[in-house]
């Protein structure tokens, strides 16, 4: 969680619940998830809008992040998906 606040946009939340595998992020208001995920998809990156989790579209400047392993390829990809989500805001 640590990585994700110091390269993401001011005013980002990151949850991680006991026992599980998955920080859940939470990006300023306003932020689009669903347009997070197309450029980091185009940058190679997997993440998980957070609007998938919601019937009624809600969680839109939310993301789901996997936390079961942690390497240099996993912080480059924290690096630049927090300069994506900082270039949004």
């Amino acid at each position: 969680g640590r990585a994700v606040i110091e390269h993401f946009p001011e005013g980002t939340i990151v949850s991680r619940p006991a026992g599980g595998f998955f920080l859940w992020v939470e990006l300023p208001a306003g932020t689009d998830s669903i347009l997070l995920y197309e450029k980091a998809r185009k940058a190679g990156i997997t993440i998980a809008p957070g609007a998938i989790f919601s019937a009624r579209q809600k969680f839109r400047n939310c993301i789901r992040l996997s936390a079961a392993t942690w390497d240099e390829r996993i912080a480059r990809a924290v690096r630049t998906l927090g300069e994506l989500a900082r270039d949004m805001v």
